[in-house]
């Protein structure tokens, strides 16, 4: 039973039916970058550090999300980058990219978001510096390509107090944003 439930798991898979949805509810984090500092970890409540981080996830504060702890030995200016799957938006193109971050923090660093198309690594927006201690709401269309995948690449900052987190990432076809 291992064996057949593994392909569900690993990465590397192609994704082409949407929306795709990554809460972390199921405790399947993103594909860890190999040659960064360090790993992204699932957490469920407040982080370790005081002045930093979130009470709880996004979604109901009570559930997963994904993020950096930025306590010693992970600053200062420690990457730590993560992807999303492949997604074939071929047949469907059009896609955007919208999640939740959290950045809270004296001494925040940076989340810089990109596409990767044909081994092209293209940033989209980087996010940098204290944005209150809330979830706030990202949301990018994704240019007219055939398939890619997402990079979250967080780097702390000078100090402890730069835990950088994400939930709720969705690709999906464009939607009105009411703030």
């Amino acid at each position: 039973l291992l064996l057949l439930l593994l392909p569900i798991f690993s990465f590397g898979q192609v994704i082409n039916t949407f929306p795709w949805v990554n809460d972390f509810e199921n405790f399947i984090g993103l594909e860890q970058e190999q040659n960064d500092f360090g790993d992204w970890w699932l957490m469920q409540g407040s982080t370790s550090s005081m002045n930093t981080g979130p009470q709880g996830d996004h979604t109901t504060g009570n559930g997963i999300y994904y993020y950096v702890e930025s306590s010693n030995p992970n600053f200062p200016n420690k990457d730590f980058i993560v992807y999303t799957p492949t997604f074939d938006v071929s047949a469907t193109p059009g896609k955007v990219l919208s999640f939740w971050y959290h950045m809270y923090g004296m001494e925040m660093g940076d989340l810089e978001i990109a596409v990767i198309s044909d081994s092209i690594y293209t940033p989209i927006d980087t996010i940098s510096g204290d944005q209150g201690n809330l979830w706030q709401f990202a949301y990018y269309p994704i240019a007219a390509i055939d398939s890619f995948k997402i990079a979250f690449k967080a780097t702390t900052g000078p100090s402890f107090t730069s835990d950088i987190c994400i939930d709720d990432i969705m690709i999906s076809d464009p939607f009105a944003v009411i703030y």
